[in-house]
């Protein structure tokens, strides 16, 4: 891209994040689900970019999640169809980027900033809900993490044969380094992806296939490591469609292919996402 100022360019976008957890896994393994738990995880997404120049520019997101805990428990007295959700706002995230000049045919850009603290903490408990053997061992959810924590990426790509296909790669991770007032300190998260894109059919489709790797720390409460952490590596194939000029759809499924989990936890067999922007 060329250093010419484009004031005034704006992108908007919505997007929603599904997540259904009902397997459970110890490491690597398949493990035992007594008590039949499952976590639903629907995550509504807003973006606004702001490009300032064609090197610079802001981006603001924030999540509205809404998740649901659900178990059944076998007792003397009867069946307990237990249930705990909660929705409403959760954090946010404000970053600036920078996109860095052309270096033997790949583009740079940089981005840094912070996550914001908008959703709601509580003090996290251990009374056991449910029965011993429960998979989630912090039974209390939580929509934020009550600590501002810095976000850092890099993001590459580059077009090669002849053009027709972008190759890319990204690095990005989440800093936090206190913890918030109830005692709980968010774990440090890392991922890396690497991937294709090329147009297919027709230009206004475009198939994207990317491998990536996601590293995430425990979550700590006075220093009790709670919550899911681990490692994971997903396959996620997905698609762009341009609607009309400026209006995009994407979609996209993560596939864990493997994953090794710090705890006997319940994970997801897929995360799906879907999407759409309009540039402004």
């Amino acid at each position: 891209m060329t250093d010419g100022v484009a004031f005034g360019r704006v992108k908007v976008g919505a997007w929603v994040v599904v997540e259904r957890r009902a397997d459970a896994f110890n490491g690597s393994q398949e493990a035992p689900n007594p008590l039949q738990e499952k976590t639903s995880i629907t995550v509504p997404l807003l973006t606004f970019d702001v490009k300032v120049t064609d090197r610079f520019g802001f981006q603001a997101g924030t999540t509205i999640p809404d998740v649901t805990r659900t178990a059944v428990v076998s007792r003397p007295t009867g069946t307990l169809n237990f249930r705990e959700n909660f929705r409403g706002v959760g954090d946010s995230s404000l970053l600036a980027w920078y996109r860095l000049g052309k270096v033997k045919g790949w583009n740079t850009m940089v981005n840094f900033g912070a996550s914001i603290p908008t959703g709601k903490t509580e003090t996290p408990r251990f009374r056991p809900e449910l029965q011993d053997g429960n998979l989630v061992p912090m039974s209390r959810l939580q929509r934020g993490s009550g600590t501002a924590d810095p976000l850092l990426g890099v993001n590459f790509d580059r077009r090669i044969r002849q053009g027709t296909i972008v190759s890319f790669a990204s690095v990005a991770a989440r800093l936090p380094f206190y913890e918030n007032g109830t005692g709980l300190r968010t774990g440090t998260s890392s991922e890396v992806n690497v991937g294709l894109a090329r147009e297919a059919f027709t230009h206004n489709i475009v198939a994207i296939g990317r491998l990536g790797w996601l590293h995430r720390h425990q979550d700590v409460f006075q220093g009790t490591p709670v919550l899911v952490g681990g490692d994971w590596l997903y396959f996620t194939p997905g698609a762009t469609i341009q609607i009309v000029k400026g209006v995009n759809i994407q979609t996209d499924v993560k596939i864990p292919i493997y994953r090794r989990l710090a705890n006997m936890q319940l994970d997801s067999r897929a995360v799906f996402q879907v999407g759409v922007s309009r540039e402004f």
